[in-house]
């Protein structure tokens, strides 16, 4: 067999990151969990890789971000040296927005596909937003439901607001595949029939909104690299339309996903530029939703002064919003308390932060099962923090009693942080029966990644 030539072009670039293999390898590992891929590379990986081996599928484009990231940069395939013929994951382009789309969602519909694309890379190098696109000077403000439209836009509409609402109440995994197949066979066909200017704007919005909700589906399941695509496309459609407050919406959901993920300067520059791209153009309750992410991004990167401030601002908004909230972009008072419990957490407050949790259990609208669990589980862990045993067995029950209604990789993984944290008590009989409930609760279910324990 001919042997293999070394890999220099990467030996170079690891070189210049000042990186050894171990580093390397641990960066890939992590970068991979951020996908959903639970991967155990070691130096001697890295050994293979520069003695010319090719790792598999999503590995090169991993190597690729991680190396984008330690060296501030973009790093592409040919730089790493490995097979020039690998596909690289699809730039969406505005032009080609509802292309992209529809392949998406054809490909998340079968059963190979949708694996491959649970194992997309989330990457970093995409989430630096510029503000609001020069190109789409026409603003054309969202402000709900257009009523006075054709039957095919008011259907539309309403099946946004049921996907919303399931969403909110079950989780998103409890009718993605409903929403997929939505999506690609009823919705994206229409917008090829012949429709008004108005229609056709209006089922775009439409279109816009049920892929951000397919965006949030990936990372309420923890598939981040795929949530990115979705919500990457609804910002193209945002642009498209011209539409700064859909616009603003998706670049916050962008943002609480790179702060779920812990890379704060990344979400503070998505959710300033969402801020600046809609909040003269929203209602206060949307504009609360965006100051509210502002607060949470500061937080993670340890500014706590300017994550009260931007709390603050947050709460003052919120509290002259009158009437409906919005489908998207909403908040309440139930999340203004768990984001208040967020910064105490990061500011070191554990007390604090338990207080606010409770707060947030009294003001959630009842819809809400989710953020009830995870405001629940969190509460939990936090008094366990405090060594509040008997208290932290209450909440933990609490929301064993919300999680088999629910499909949520987030809520799942909750589930089994909170079982690894109540097994450190050995034999106390509180946490003894805690765990033995934890244990005979059903395997993962769709949206759900059963955790390891």
């Amino acid at each position: 067999m001919p042997r293999r030539a070394r890999n220099d072009r990467l030996r170079v670039l690891l070189t210049t990151a000042e990186w050894s293999y171990d580093n390397l390898a641990r960066a890939v590992n992590m970068a991979g969990a951020e996908s959903g891929l639970r991967l155990r590379y070691d130096r001697t990986a890295v050994a293979h890789w520069l003695s010319g081996s090719c790792p598999r599928a999503q590995v090169p484009m991993l190597i690729a971000e991680v190396l984008t990231r330690r060296l501030g940069r973009p790093v592409t395939f040919t730089e790493l040296g490995f097979d020039a013929a690998m596909i690289e994951e699809k730039v969406v382009r505005s032009a080609s927005a509802l292309t992209v789309l529809t392949d998406l969602v054809r490909a998340d519909l079968s059963v190979v596909g949708r694996g491959r694309l649970a194992r997309s890379v989330y990457r970093l190098d995409v989430v630096a937003i510029p503000a609001w696109p020069e190109r789409a000077s026409e603003v054309r403000c969202h402000h709900g439901p257009t009523w006075r439209t054709s039957g095919t836009v008011g259907m539309a509409q309403h099946m946004v607001r049921v996907f919303a609402a399931a969403n909110h109440r079950f989780g998103s995994g409890h009718a993605r595949t409903a929403l997929t197949t939505y999506l690609a066979d009823d919705i994206l066909p229409q917008l090829a029939g012949e429709n008004s200017d108005a229609d056709h704007r209006e089922l775009l919005g439409s279109v816009l909104d049920l892929t951000l909700l397919m965006g949030f589906a990936c990372f309420d399941s923890n598939e981040h690299g795929l949530g990115q695509q979705y919500y990457r496309i609804a910002l193209e459609l945002a642009v498209l339309i011209s539409d700064p407050v859909r616009y603003a919406i998706v670049l916050r959901a962008l943002s609480l996903q790179a702060c779920h993920l812990g890379h704060g300067t990344a979400a503070l520059g998505l959710a300033l530029a969402a801020l600046t791209a809609g909040d003269r153009h929203v209602e206060p309750h949307t504009s609360a939703f965006l100051h509210a992410q502002v607060s949470l991004s500061y937080a993670v990167l340890g500014r706590s002064q300017a994550a009260l401030d931007a709390h603050q601002r947050a709460r003052e908004i919120l509290g002259r919003a009158k009437g409906a909230r919005p489908v998207f972009g909403s908040y309440n008072r139930g999340e203004l308390h768990y984001h208040a419990a967020s910064i105490r957490v990061f500011d070191g407050d554990t007390a604090g932060a338990v207080r606010a949790l409770h707060r947030a259990l009294r003001h959630y609208p009842s819809g809400e099962r989710r953020s009830l669990a995870l405001t629940l589980a969190e509460l939990a862990e936090r008094q366990l923090d405090l060594g509040l045993l008997s208290q932290a067995c209450a909440a933990a029950h609490r929301f064993l009693d919300v999680y088999p209604d629910l499909r949520s990789g987030r809520v799942t993984a909750a589930l089994g942080n909170l079982r690894k944290r109540l097994q450190t008590f050995g034999r106390n009989p509180d946490t003894q029966a805690l765990v033995q409930r934890c244990v005979a609760l059903p395997g993962p279910r769709p949206g759900s990644t059963w955790p390891g324990s």
